[in-house]
């Protein structure tokens, strides 16, 4: 209770830092959660077409699409944990002198491990229930714009639309709507759906390893800090 305490107090006076990893941490998560999701509907895509009929190019352009989601997942992902210890650095070098009172005072190494990482975990999940809320209210507009950027990605990418039955119909996706390729001799009917409990799933898939990452971070960074701080109290 008493770390709890302290961790509220010095996020408080420290607002600039906390702000700063709280929001980072918003738009990580954000932006992770993107990436899952728009693998979720890659993959609801390509079930359909794989249901009706196989062509080879859309399963080409299906890996390497997929593959290009994973990359970014991971780059995004790395990003983050560069982020997070230079605004973790920062952090423990303003509350130097924090922690120099703390081993003043007998508190042990254990508790100022603990108060870091309190202290760096508020922010965050302060950063995690903003997102929540935000896929909560904006359901609807957050799987409308993910639909539309999908084949803008991948043009961007350079990874052209596969033709089907002939070269002027090519599949299209719009929310909540059904799309027709038709020719003499065959029809084809795709829905653009993104379930709730996929991007719920994205969610809590992408709030871990931000969350894990975090926690590992601010041990190493705090434990290095903290034998400084002791090497100068023995001095």
């Amino acid at each position: 209770m008493k770390n709890i305490r302290y961790a509220f107090a010095s996020v408080s006076y420290h607002k600039k830092l906390s702000f700063s990893i709280g929001i980072c941490s918003f738009f990580f998560l954000f932006f992770l959660t993107c990436i899952l999701n728009l693998i979720d509907l890659e993959r609801i895509l390509y079930n359909e077409v794989n249901q009706v009929i196989s062509i080879t190019d859309y399963f080409v352009n299906y890996q390497k699409i997929m593959q290009l989601y994973t990359s970014f997942y991971i780059i995004i992902l790395l990003f983050w944990v560069l982020l997070i210890t230079l605004l973790i650095s920062i952090s423990l070098r303003a509350k130097k002198q924090d922690m120099l009172k703390w081993r003043f005072m007998g508190f042990s190494n254990g508790f100022i491990m603990k108060q870091a990482i309190l202290e760096t975990l508020i922010p965050v999940l302060a950063g995690i229930l903003t997102a929540s809320l935000f896929f909560l209210v904006c359901q609807h507009t957050y799987e409308f714009l993910l639909i539309h950027f999908r084949p803008l990605f991948a043009n961007g990418m350079n990874i052209k639309p596969v033709s089907f039955f002939s070269s002027s119909m090519t599949i299209e996706s719009t929310p909540s709507s059904t799309e027709s390729t038709s020719s003499t001799a065959h029809f084809l009917s795709l829905t653009m759906n993104l379930p709730d409990r996929a991007i719920f799933n994205a969610f809590l898939r992408s709030t871990i390893p931000l969350v894990v990452t975090t926690v590992i971070v601010t041990l190493f960074l705090t434990y290095s800090v903290s034998r400084k701080s002791k090497q100068v109290i023995r001095m």
